[in-house]
């Protein structure tokens, strides 16, 4: 079958990336409950087992780039054949957009709700305590720690490009795998991460985007609009994904920006501005304040159930984004990648994390939406609450920005997994994705993720996805020791 395809197209990559979906797509749809059940299981299991894995590994992964950044080997310049170089903005906006998809407005607005129904039982823990862990484990969450995780493929891909330009982009070239099993184990965890973080950053997106539009136009929300807001989503971004990063990706990402920030500081300007700035100030100073002490927490309810699963989403999730990341870093060096990464993506997340979870907490505290009690007895959806958490404002217009905002995020995160996609099909990095594949890519990316949704297959693509970043950790142990022996075989002067 593809015999006659472009002779510049990595067919092993392609073969696995259609067959990997396919495989996962009839594992999980023959049952849906039955299969999210066991995979809920098994995921229940591996948190448990490797917790400590997890909790002091992001955190001791975090030191080591910062020490990386600071070292002489910062210095050290990332330089792609046949890559564009972009401004400090663009970058910036690309790899922030790429990174972080529809889902930060969504848990920016509900988070902070999950760990006050936990922590509300714990008799130890005065009031304003509760509260203040409450705010600050979503800051914990979307912050350094997290981007660090991101940062390290990035990190390590830039170098080994750097340093033999023609090298394939996926783990088994990266890692120089010559072993055909070897290479296909690395390969299959490199893709599978991307297929189940794109099958379920399109389950959460969608239904949010759909209420949110139903809302607009005082229209229930049914098949008939969820299916509009996918069609309407998928032109945009296989637009985008057909254009490229210069014109499509990079134009999305500096539009979406600028509009996050604005929607953001209108919410301040228009909410409880006093409120929200305070909280913000005091839940920013008790993150650093307490970051080491949370890092290390493990065995609790949050650590394993919340921790633990966010380390892991952005484990399975790092292909991807430190892939984008590095396409689009050419000419930057290892201090501005690090730092970058780290510090733009936590601040934009803690932004958002800050303006949104505080109107929330005000609605709660004042009494006019009693959030944690609606999720706890599953009065409301999510989704539904974080719409009318915006709501709360009576001014139609931000539901309006909210909605083309929601949009833009999700086609510049799904863009950046059709690029990588893309990319990883060539046969050598230095080479330019053909268009006719980032098409395909972006339309199998759509509606395999989509048949899922609508019957009730994401749960298990959830669970699926946080599975495979088990042996990522591995992985992970293998990229840093690629990035210490690169490094000290460069001459830094």
């Amino acid at each position: 079958m593809l015999k006659n395809i472009n002779p510049n197209w990595n067919k092993s990559v392609i073969s696995i990336t259609i067959l990997l979906s396919l495989v996962l797509s009839i594992f999980v749809l023959i049952s849906p409950e039955y299969s999210s059940q066991v995979l809920k299981n098994i995921y229940n299991y591996l948190s448990n087992m490797f917790d400590g894995f997890f909790m002091y590994g992001s955190f001791a992964l975090l030191i080591f780039l910062l020490v990386l950044a600071l070292s002489k080997f910062g210095s050290f310049k990332v330089k792609l054949s046949n890559k564009p170089s972009y401004s400090m903005f663009s970058w910036s906006s690309m790899l922030f957009a790429g990174g972080i998809g529809a889902t930060l407005l969504y848990w920016s607005t509900v988070e902070w709700i999950e760990y006050y129904n936990i922590l509300k039982n714990d008799s130890t823990l005065l009031d304003k305590d509760l509260m203040l862990y409450s705010r600050t484990y979503p800051l914990f969450h979307w912050g350094f720690s997290a981007w660090a995780i991101y940062c390290l493929p990035a990190v390590a891909f830039g170098i080994a490009l750097t340093l033999k330009p023609d090298t394939n982009l996926t783990f088994s070239g990266i890692l120089g795998a010559k072993n055909s099993f070897n290479k296909f184990i690395l390969d299959v965890l490199f893709i599978g991460a991307i297929i189940c973080g794109a099958g379920v950053g399109l389950g959460l997106s969608f239904p949010l985007i759909s209420s949110v539009i139903s809302k607009i136009f005082l229209i229930e929300r049914t098949v008939t609009l969820d299916i509009f807001t996918i069609v309407i989503c998928s032109f945009i971004f296989g637009m985008s994904a057909y254009v490229g990063v210069q014109k499509g990706i990079r134009r999305l990402s500096n539009i979406n920006v600028v509009m996050v920030i604005i929607f953001l500081l209108i919410i301040l300007f228009l909410g409880p501005s006093k409120y929200i700035l305070s909280n913000s100030a005091d839940s920013f100073v008790f993150l650093l304040k307490e970051y080491i002490p949370m890092s290390m927490t493990t065995g609790t309810e949050i650590s394993i159930n919340w921790s633990v699963f966010y380390w892991a989403w952005w484990l399975a999730l790092a292909p991807m984004i430190g892939t984008f990341i590095i396409n689009v870093s050419n000419n930057k060096s290892l201090r501005q990648i690090i730092f970058g990464t780290i510090f733009i993506g936590s601040f934009g997340c803690i932004f958002s994390m800050m303006i949104l979870s505080n109107l929330s907490i005000s609605l709660f505290e004042s009494g006019y939406i009693n959030s944690p009690n609606i999720i706890e007895n599953n009065l409301m959806s999510k989704e539904e609450l974080v719409v009318k958490t915006i709501s709360s404002l009576n001014y139609n217009y931000l539901l309006i920005a909210f909605s083309i905002i929601l949009i833009i995020f999700l086609c510049t995160t799904y863009d950046s997994a059709t690029y990588v996609l893309a990319s990883a099909s060539m046969k050598n990095s230095s080479m330019e994705s053909s268009k006719s594949l980032r098409v395909l890519f972006a339309l199998f990316l759509v509606v395999q993720p989509t048949l899922l949704m609508y019957l009730n297959g994401v749960d298990s693509f959830k669970w699926i996805m946080v599975i495979f970043s088990i042996p990522l950790l591995f992985i992970y142990l293998m990229l840093i020791y690629s990035i210490l022996k690169n490094v000290y075989s460069i001459k830094i002067t």
